[in-house]
């Protein structure tokens, strides 16, 4: 089985877990289930870089990382 990694700076990472923990903390409150969906948008190399969005109850763009197929 492959995987993928992607590289994501400090602040990207910071940023995911503060999100993370905000929608389980609505979810709980308001007794939904729920969950987040963590978008790559690949871009072509060298022209457009690849991007990831997380999406919660609204999408939150982390911007610009690197990423490979391991």
């Amino acid at each position: 089985m492959r995987k993928l990694e992607i590289i994501l700076t400090e602040e990207q990472y910071q940023h995911v877990q503060e999100e993370i923990k905000y929608a389980n903390r609505v979810h709980l409150s308001e007794g939904v289930f729920g969950g987040y969906e963590l978008c790559l948008s690949v871009g072509i190399p060298d022209v457009f870089p690849a991007t990831l969005d997380i999406r919660t109850h609204k999408n939150t763009e982390l911007g610009k990382v690197e990423w490979k197929f391991l």
